[in-house]
């Protein structure tokens, strides 16, 4: 080699050193600017769940027709906690969850479909059919429009009880159904539509004779329920806000995990289960993703703690648990508890808001779909 080619060499290295050197500078000034040592107090366990309010207008009813964005939250965060969690042996979240494919996996299917949020649509057989003809048609009317269908058969004719189809079975009545309403409206004139020709192709095709319900009649029940339910749609939310300087990423993330917290499969918040392994109550920070950024450079002073009101299970007290929990994490992190404009919030206000969430519990039992029932998560979904 020439001494050019020395000198060259000499260069590029010394542009490399530089350039690691520079890096390596600003990784240790940021995470001097973020992060803090974790308390060495044993973290103690509780719980979260969805979406943000005002103070004393946390309990006004949402304005819009319920809140498609609010809705769908709240049905990923059940569905990705669930999945997250090694204990989680119940059903999937698929409107044809009721098609089972293992015989041995419920031996008594139970029924879904609810005349309080369905439109049910009997089916007259000519003769009895078995479920293995039955389920590959079954599938093929998963929904209408934003709408889940369901198809529930009877062992017997005169029996009054319903079940999810299941391989093995052989059904002397069958009945489908549509859900009238959920987060994403009230079930229109289209998807009405949709659903009574995939209902009548099946029926055509099991050589049985549909009893087709009037459609204005239906359209108007939906947007009935729909009203009720957008009366009830609460999301409440509250903060712990950072006394001090900034708290980073990995930091909250290891804080979460320790206090058993699960990551859902999105990365964008944590989440408290009950032992059903429904939601409770959800942690978000400051929106950054947990599986995707960069947790030593991303943070922030606020963690958000959200409550869907009526999907989570009132005798749980889910909001109670979710004030108790923000309070202790506070505690432990040096930080206090505000509003979304960023007001302090007392204990004296946590116990009013929880004081006026009874009436809007009442209201939920008196139309027979209590807070957190399986039907409450069906129609705030």
């Amino acid at each position: 080699m020439d001494e050019l080619q020395f000198a060259l060499i000499g260069a590029g290295v010394s542009v490399l050193l530089g350039v690691i050197i520079y890096n390596a500078w600003q990784h240790i000034k940021i995470r001097r600017a973020l992060p803090r040592s974790l308390p060495t107090t044993e973290l103690k366990q509780k719980e979260h769940i969805e979406e943000i309010v005002d103070e004393i207008a946390l309990l006004n009813p949402v304005q819009t027709s319920l809140q498609p964005q609010a809705y769908m939250q709240c049905d990923e965060a059940a569905k990705e906690a669930t999945l997250s969690s090694t204990s989680a042996t119940n059903s999937p979240a698929d409107p044809t969850s009721h098609l089972l494919t293992n015989a041995n996996r419920n031996p008594k299917p139970r029924s879904i479909i609810d005349h309080r949020i369905d439109c049910i649509v009997p089916l007259h057989l000519s003769a009895p059919i078995v479920a293995e003809k039955l389920i590959p048609l079954a599938q093929r009317l998963r929904r209408a429009g934003n709408k889940p269908i369901f198809i529930e058969g009877k062992a017997s004719a005169n029996s009054a009880s319903w079940q999810n189809l299941q391989p093995g079975d052989r059904y002397q009545a069958l009945c489908i159904a549509v859900q009238l309403a959920n987060r994403s409206g009230p079930l229109n004139e289209l998807e009405f539509s949709e659903f009574i020709t995939g209902a009548q192709t099946l029926a055509d095709a099991l050589d049985a004779e549909l009893e087709c319900p009037d459609m204005t009649a239906t359209v108007a029940i939906a947007r009935e329920l729909d009203a009720f339910a957008a009366q009830c749609d609460v999301q409440l939310s509250i903060n712990a806000t950072s006394d001090g300087a900034p708290w980073s990423a990995q930091y909250i993330q290891t804080i979460a995990t320790q206090d058993g917290l699960l990551l859902s499969r999105d990365g964008t918040r944590f989440i408290k289960l009950d032992a059903q392994q429904n939601p409770i109550f959800m942690l978000q920070f400051n929106n950054i993703n947990f599986l995707r950024d960069d947790l030593t450079f991303k943070g922030g002073q606020n963690i958000t703690f959200l409550f869907d009101v009526p999907a989570a299970d009132e005798e749980a007290f889910p909001f109670r648990l979710m004030c108790n929990y923000a309070t202790s994490l506070s505690q432990r992190i040096g930080a206090h508890l505000t509003d979304d404009k960023q007001r302090a919030l007392s204990a004296a206000e946590l116990a009013a808001i929880e004081q006026q969430l009874i009436t809007l519990y009442a209201k939920l039992e008196a139309a027979q779909i209590p807070a957190g029932s399986p039907l409450a998560r069906r129609l705030f979904i």
